[in-house]
């Protein structure tokens, strides 16, 4: 039979982790069943330079389990090009064949170790596939297929498979006891055309207490904890979900439900096999769940990752920024156990619905959000499994891999290098002031298009020093300079940075060419999904190859990177100046142009004359990479933005009182083609989640009356009467800090707002993210007890101040009496 599916490496019910002739994998047919696969393991493989092949051979004999060693037939390399042998071993052999090898000083170069990922990884297969083949049918997923033919599908666009994702979540008491548990499928998971019945969509699982017994359909009640965590394993087992969600899922429902099932001496039993659950710790990276079969995937965790910003990443508030709706118990902390509480005892039915509202909440975040399908789309992309999907090493590793196995090169084993990480983008110097018709000129992906341009390759660069190093090995042979082969160095492509780079085309280039290609497709046919992916996972390759924990990683290679950008954009700002244009401000891949029209110039007028410039622009990097690198252009340059006002403000350590400005903090009153107008805000205090709602609102409006041309005594007036509008009481709702421990708040040697806060709560061994209010007895948690007022000379101090003064001083004005008495207060900012 023919199906696709998202596929990832798991294991077949009833067989354990399988032995070390078998792989097993588990996924779902376009027709709604789950299935699993047995695979034959190919065995792994040793490299060893191609000269010493034979004496491999002869050192291996007959490898463990009783297999021969095989020389494969074809040609392998590593990645500076040195010729070498693959040799494959019978499963099971790998660590006898290590030590006969050694004990021969045969040298390894590289290890096939052939496991499930690498498997798919050689036959093609990222996600989609197709399978043929015998079947029967399954314990614990629907059909079972024996030694089936997988192929990768070419046109999965063409058909649809729906995943099935289950929401969990819990309710502990003060004890630790599970005491509810909700699941919750999605009424139409990701892509189906055939939605969950309503009598699978959700269910509560409830620990009686000591009060009433809920009646509502829908509710089982347990009459003690050990029952209802054996019926949950069960529960999932029979709704047999392919992922596994909830908010905050995995550092606390999952990590309390183990506890509390090695506490109780229950194994967890919810996955396609008839093994336990665990918790799996990843270097480098927070713990995951391993339930064999599933993927478990933390919502927040996606939410946190999905570029997004969120007042905190609490439900409640994603929820109702999201949703347009919260919790039904929007109490925290202490307030909301007491609550809780009640309800359980008095009201169960309320406290199920509480419980199952939360596993529905999150199902319609990652819907409305889209993050359900950009995960499921970006894993089929990478070959990755979900719950990696949004990790950027394994991803890169996984996509550079495969395309080096094509090419037959050994990708590098993990080395403890040091990598100084990727060097931040080029900052032109900004000028501080306000501004009329500022025109923003954007590099399109900057960084992969100089890695597509120039060669910025992993295996590009490897080349490039292996054959240094064999000129330079030459030369010191011959005792004569002229010797070294300096026309094959020479025809390198040297970045600013010194770093070289073979001209043969590396992995890189041909990647995100096909990625760019992909993502005009998907612009084209309206797949917002797609476009987004390939966006990201083009844009995220600069940071992988200078992050320590990447295998590719190298610091010439990401400084060769940004040493590019660093000319290009030198370039473009010396290109506007000599044009007798004012470049404002420059940060990475855009230049602030002042355009120099006059007032009343319409925005197609500024669009075209920015076009007409990026047009001129992209034809002088194209002659200058000709010229001084024979290579074809792929930076393009285009107007991306126009502003009708444009405020940068003063550097605030620039005492000398001139005109330099902020980097990455600026504002401006940006146009629509549409003809309207809006505020736009980057890097201050308006989009910064450690300012209060006060501070971002009022920064807000107050440059909404700068931008409408608003003189001093309006913006004077508009101060005073938010001063007068805060001590009055009228701004309570907005005086709110949120800040993060990254400690334990027992840890912190003195005493911030945010640890005082913490500390109050009862904090000691606890870290995470604070909300509190400064009152006239100092800082107070959010919802605590007790009748402190808030400290609004604090909040004019310290929040609206400030925004006055660096918005004032920009103007050529002065804020000290646009809030108060100037003799009240201390500004720091001259």
């Amino acid at each position: 039979m023919s199906a696709w599916d998202e596929l990832r490496p798991g294991r077949v019910p009833g067989q354990g982790r399988g032995s070390s002739d078998r792989i097993f994998v588990t996924g779902r047919l376009e027709d709604g069943r789950s299935f699993a696969a047995v695979l034959a393991s190919p065995g792994p493989a040793i490299f060893v330079p191609k000269g010493a092949a034979d004496s491999a051979l002869a050192a291996l004999g007959v490898a463990a389990q009783g297999g021969a060693a095989r020389l494969d037939p074809e040609d392998w390399s590593d990645m500076g090009g040195a010729s070498l042998a693959r040799v494959s071993l019978a499963p099971g052999g790998l660590r006898a064949a290590e030590r006969a090898l050694a004990a021969a000083g045969v040298a390894q170069a590289g290890i096939d170790r052939m496991r499930a990922d690498e498997v798919l990884a050689a036959r093609g297969i990222r996600g989609p596939v197709l399978i043929r083949g015998e079947e029967r049918p399954g314990r614990r997923v629907d059909l079972v297929f024996l030694e089936p033919e997988l192929g990768s599908d070419d046109a999965p666009s063409s058909r649809q498979v729906a995943l099935r994702w289950l929401a969990v979540d819990i309710e502990t008491d003060r004890e630790g006891r599970v005491v509810a548990v909700s699941l919750v499928e999605a009424a139409r998971p990701i892509s189906a055309a055939r939605p969950v019945s309503a009598a699978h969509a959700g269910e509560v699982l409830f620990l009686q207490g000591p009060g009433k017994a809920p009646t509502a359909p829908g509710i089982e009640v347990f009459p003690d904890e050990t029952s209802l965590l054996a019926a949950l394993a069960g529960r999932i087992a029979r709704r047999d979900p392919d992922v596994i969600t909830g908010w905050n899922v995995l550092d606390f429902d999952f990590s309390v439900i183990l506890a509390r099932c090695a506490a109780l001496g229950l194994a967890f039993d919810a996955g396609r096999s008839d093994e336990a659950a665990s918790m799996v710790e990843r270097a480098g990276r927070k713990a995951v769940l391993d339930i064999p079969g599933r993927a478990v995937l933390d919502a927040m965790r996606l939410v946190r990752g999905s570029g997004s910003r969120y007042e905190d990443l609490a439900l409640e508030t994603v929820a109702s920024e999201v949703l347009g709706e919260g919790k039904s118990v929007k109490s925290r902390d202490e307030e909301k156990i007491g609550e809780l509480e009640l309800l359980r005892a008095f009201s169960p039915d309320e406290f199920c619905a509480y419980c199952r509202r939360d596993s529905e909440l999150v199902l319609r975040i990652l819907a409305k959000t889209g993050l359900d399908g950009l995960t499921a789309h970006r894993a089929a992309l990478t070959g990755v499994s979900l719950d990696l999907a949004w990790t950027s090493i394994p991803a890169f590793e996984r996509v550079y891999g495969s395309e080096l196995r094509a090419r037959r090169v050994v990708a590098p084993p993990k080395a403890d290098r040091r990598v100084s990480g990727a060097a931040g983008g080029t900052v032109l110097e900004a000028r501080a002031g306000m501004f009329p018709r500022v025109l923003v000129l954007d590099f399109r992906s900057l960084y992969p298009s100089i890695m597509r341009t120039f060669n910025v390759d992993p295996l590009a660069y490897e080349r490039a020093l292996a054959r240094s190093s064999r000129s330079s090995s030459a030369q010191i042979a011959s005792e004569d300079p002229r010797s070294a082969s300096m026309s094959s160095l020479g025809d390198d492509i040297v970045a600013p940075n010194g770093a070289r780079f073979d001209r043969e085309p590396g992995v890189m280039p041909g990647l995100i060419a096909e990625y760019a290609t992909e993502r005009e497709k998907a612009i084209a046919a309206g797949d917002d999904v797609a476009a987004y992916v390939y966006k990201i996972l083009q844009n995220s390759f600069y940071g992988v190859l200078g992050a320590e924990g990447c295998r590719y990683a190298r610091t010439e290679i990401a400084g060769a990177i940004t040493s590019f950008g660093k000319k290009f954009l030198t370039l473009a700002r010396d290109f506007f100046e000599s044009k007798g244009q004012q470049v404002l401000y420059g940060d990475t891949d855009s230049v602030f142009v002042l355009s120099g029209t006059p007032e009343g110039t319409r925005y197609e007028e500024m669009m075209a004359m920015g076009q007409a410039a990026a047009e001129e622009l992209n034809l002088l990097i194209a002659e200058t990479l000709r010229v001084e690198y024979g290579l074809e252009s792929y930076l393009r340059i285009r107007c991306e933005k126009i502003y009708e006002r444009f405020l940068i403000p003063r550097l605030k350590s620039d005492q000398s009182g001139g005109g330099r400005g902020r980097a990455k903090g600026y504002a401006g009153l940006l146009l629509s083609q549409e003809g309207g107008a809006s505020v736009e805000v980057k890097g201050m205090e308006a989009v910064r989640s450690d300012t209060t709602p006060l501070a971002r609102d009022f920064q807000v409006a107050l440059l909404n009356l700068v931008f409408s041309g608003a003189g001093e005594d309006k913006l004077r007036d508009f101060c005073l009467a938010e001063a007068a509008a805060l001590e009055r009481g009228e701004r309570d709702d907005k005086l709110v800090y949120r800040k993060t421990l990254r400690a334990n708040a027992e840890d912190y040697a003195s005493e911030s707002p945010q640890v005082k806060a913490a500390r109050l709560m009862g904090w000691t061994s606890r870290k995470g993210r604070v909300s509190y209010v400064m009152t006239r007895e100092g800082a107070q948690p959010v919802g605590a007890s007790g009748s402190s007022m808030p400290d609004y000379d604090h909040y004019i101090t310290h929040q609206l101040l400030p925004i006055a003064a660096s918005i004032a001083d920009a103007l050529g004005w002065d804020a000290h009496s646009w809030l108060a008495d100037s003799s009240q207060f201390e500004l720091d900012f001259h």
